[in-house]
């Protein structure tokens, strides 16, 4: 199950590298991409991190644009990133649920969905996706629209807006990878959490992965969303550890 998760991770980055406006270059059998945005710059290496300049370089390519990365360790290397200067930042948990589960979390009746289809929905999704995730700007930047317009582009992913009485509540984006579901950027805004929108909008992520040849469900989740992931019928399938080139 692990696998599966990783697998629609590096499938994404994979995505966000052949957008144009994004910039990468090759890390080993890994790479770097660069989004132009804090939020979303990665790094990918999938194999163990023995090297430190392998590090070196990743931390080259990114200091030169002043720009923070994440680095999902796969197969170890711990030591070796922390020794290079880069910040441990805890765990992320891969998770899978299949499509066809029987879930009895019903969900906020109420709540419906736009798709992103036009600039100006991007931007409202972006605006909501920023104030969601609590990042300490009050507006996003104007990287983080481009970045959002850029999301909407591409053929494999699919950005939707949950909406509560008229109001842009929460945001989610689903990856289309072969007989993979992969969920990003699902959050809520913290005003409107615990009106059972997280659970209407994985109604509507199921409902939308449904019946496409057994296709099964996929996140990496931050500790505090372990609880309602599993809650709803996620099984964990283990830890992914998480470096940064910042203490954030």
């Amino acid at each position: 199950m692990v696998n599966d998760a990783l697998r629609d991770m590096r499938f994404m980055m994979e995505c966000l590298r052949n957008i144009p406006s994004n910039e990468s270059i090759a890390l080993g059998n890994g790479f770097c991409v660069s989004t132009k945005t804090e939020a979303e710059n990665w790094v990918y290496f999938p194999g163990c991190v023995n090297d430190i300049e392998t590090v070196k370089a990743a931390a080259k390519f990114f200091s030169k644009r002043n720009e923070g990365f994440t680095w999902p360790v796969f197969d170890g290397g711990n030591e070796i990133l922390s020794d290079a200067g880069l910040f441990y930042g805890g765990q992320l948990r891969a998770m899978s649920l299949d499509s066809d589960s029987v879930i009895s979390i019903r969900g906020n009746d109420s709540v419906t969905f736009s798709a992103v289809t036009s600039r100006e929905d991007s931007l409202r999704w972006a605006k909501c996706s920023w104030t969601a995730f609590e990042y300490e700007d009050d507006e996003p930047s104007e990287d983080y629209f481009a970045f959002a317009e850029n999301l909407m582009s591409c053929k494999n992913f699919a950005l939707y807006i949950a909406v509560l009485h008229g109001r842009d509540c929460g945001t989610f984006m689903i990856t289309d990878d072969d007989n993979l579901s992969g969920v990003y950027y699902f959050a809520v805004l913290p005003e409107m959490r615990r009106k059972g929108i997280a659970a209407a909008m994985m109604n509507e992520i199921r409902r939308l992965s449904h019946g496409k040849n057994g296709q099964k469900i996929v996140l990496q989740a931050e500790s505090k969303g372990v609880p309602f992931y599993s809650a709803y019928g996620f099984k964990d399938a283990g830890g992914i550890d998480i470096f940064s080139n910042s203490e954030d």
